[in-house]
């Protein structure tokens, strides 16, 4: 009897594939060279890179130590949760930490996300938000439900919000802190979206949490959300809300000579004495911005004195942070550096925003050279510093580059203040620097047609438009937006009325570089 003889088997060669590489090569089985972005195998070919699952990804973590967090929560994540969470680990908290250590981004978000689903599916929430965000180079985009990302920070917000409801009828003493952190999470994701309204309800809503307490033990877990906070509370002065909080509202009766320690130590104890002299001096100055010229004359003895005051408290802190630079700064490490920069830098700033805050009309021409300083000043840290975070909680270079590019006489400085804000899309707490340059833009171009230049010719610029279309995109779903100290001081919205929001704001040829 014949055997039928076999075909030889044919063994296909294996092709490594990596596991870490896009989606289109891994759909495809090739292996994928994982350029940033997109990979070339796809781009070469025409393909679409549909990119690469984060949660694949090696991460350098350089500067940021990451508990491991437990295997119970991840087991449950599915793939666009496991991709948004580890976004959240080596990017957001990236970028909050990126000057400053913080406990409350580098240990306990990352502990309670491990015990508390409510909390994880906040951070996936703020992390797609963030990631989209990034994508549109930090502009104030708001909802767009027909994106993904979009979409899936409603679903984690809605998971969150079901979650923390039905914790809040429970009796579990944990509940606090989670709602705290929820409130902190929701409130960042607002502000990133452009919802200022909604963001301010949410910080309120923590605010009310923390007062309703009425005491936190300092050796509290707590105390890293309460500083959260606390910064928050200050920066929405300058939107004019606030601060509410009952810590925040203590200091201005401690004064400012509690501030400065006699002898800085640590950049820690710098960073501090900042915070706490902002803390009373920023709610002031945004308060003169409100004022008329007649409310300035009325009270202009007692207005003085306190400005005197401020700048008498800085230009302290300005000595004693100098001597601790000479004997410190070299043996700090180069994140340490970069934070001992940032802080002197707001130092300054706060000096030259003091100096002007009662004179709101044209800035005498003898502050042009403090005005150059400031923003030359600016412009060598960024230049110094290549890591530039997209959102960040603590002191940053908005306020100064606000300050210059607002108020300065030299319309060709403020235009360099200008491009400085727009190299460096992002979030400081609240305040983003695109809207920040918006206001300036709009502000120079009312200037200049009150002034009735000969020179103020319209040119065709499409940042221009675009800053303009921004502001009030912006402004138009934010209530009370027209109550904002920035713009009142600047009678930005006076100026700008008489267009719509498809006009133009031309600046002035000749003072373009």
């Amino acid at each position: 009897m014949m055997r039928r003889r076999t075909a030889p088997t044919r063994r296909r060669a294996k092709q490594k594939r990596s596991s870490t590489g896009c989606r289109t090569c891994r759909a495809r089985h090739v292996k994928c060279d994982e350029s940033p972005g997109a990979c070339s195998n796809c781009s070469s070919t025409g393909r679409l890179c549909d990119g690469y699952d984060m949660h694949r990804l090696t991460y350098t973590r350089s500067t940021v130590c990451l508990p491991t967090v437990g295997g119970h929560i991840c087991r449950m994540l599915n793939a666009d949760e496991r991709r948004y969470f580890s976004y959240f680990q080596h990017h957001v908290i990236a970028n909050f930490v990126a000057f400053f250590d913080s406990q409350l981004w580098q240990r306990l978000v990352l502990q309670m996300v491990d015990a508390e689903p409510t909390v994880y599916h906040a951070v996936n929430m703020l992390a797609a938000i963030h990631e989209d965000s990034v994508k549109s180079q930090m502009q104030l985009v708001g909802i767009r439900l027909h994106h993904p990302r979009h979409q899936f920070a409603l679903e984690q917000s809605t998971r969150s919000l079901a979650l923390l409801s039905k914790r809040g009828r429970s009796q579990d003493p944990q509940v606090r802190e989670v709602t705290l952190m929820c409130c902190l999470l929701f409130t960042l994701s607002e502000f990133l979206l452009g919802h200022y309204t909604t963001a301010f309800q949410h910080l309120h809503s923590g605010i009310r949490i923390l007062d309703e307490a009425q005491q936190v033990q300092s050796c509290s877990r707590d105390q890293d959300l309460v500083e959260a906070f606390r910064r928050l509370d200050i920066m929405g002065a300058h939107y004019g809300i606030g601060p509410f909080m009952t810590t925040n509202l203590q200091l201005k009766e401690r004064g400012l000579s509690s501030c400065i320690p006699s002898r800085l130590d640590s950049l820690e104890e710098a960073l501090q004495a900042v915070r706490h002299l902002m803390a009373i001096e920023v709610p002031w100055v945004t308060k003169c911005w409100s004022l008329s010229d007649t409310e300035i004359l009325a009270n202009y003895v007692v207005l003085c004195q306190k400005q005197r005051a401020f700048l008498s408290a800085f230009e302290t802190f300005a000595e004693r942070f100098e001597i601790f630079w000479q004997r410190k700064y070299a043996t700090l490490s180069s994140k340490e550096q970069r934070g001992a920069e940032l802080l002197r830098l707001q130092y300054l700033s706060q000096i030259l925003t003091v100096k002007i805050c009662l004179t709101h009309g044209p800035v005498p021409e003898y502050l042009t050279p403090e005005f150059v300083t400031l923003l030359a000043a600016h412009e060598a840290f960024m230049q110094k510093s290549p890591e530039r975070p997209s959102i960040f909680l603590d002191i940053g270079v908005i306020s100064g580059l606000y300050c210059v590019s607002n108020r300065c006489p030299d319309h060709r400085v403020r235009l360099r203040a200008i491009k400085t804000l727009q190299s460096w899309p992002h979030f400081q707490g609240m305040m983003n620097s695109s809207l920040v340059s918006a206001i300036a833009v709009a502000r120079m171009q009312s200037e200049l047609e009150k002034r009735h230049l000969a020179e103020a010719t319209a040119i065709s610029s499409d940042t221009e438009q675009r800053l303009t279309r921004f502001l009030f995109d912006t402004l138009a779903f934010t209530q009370h937006a027209d109550g904002w100290p920035s713009l009142r001081y600047g009678k930005v919205l006076q100026g700008a009325s008489q267009g719509s929001t498809t006009q133009k704001f031309p600046l002035i040829e000749a003072y373009h570089d």
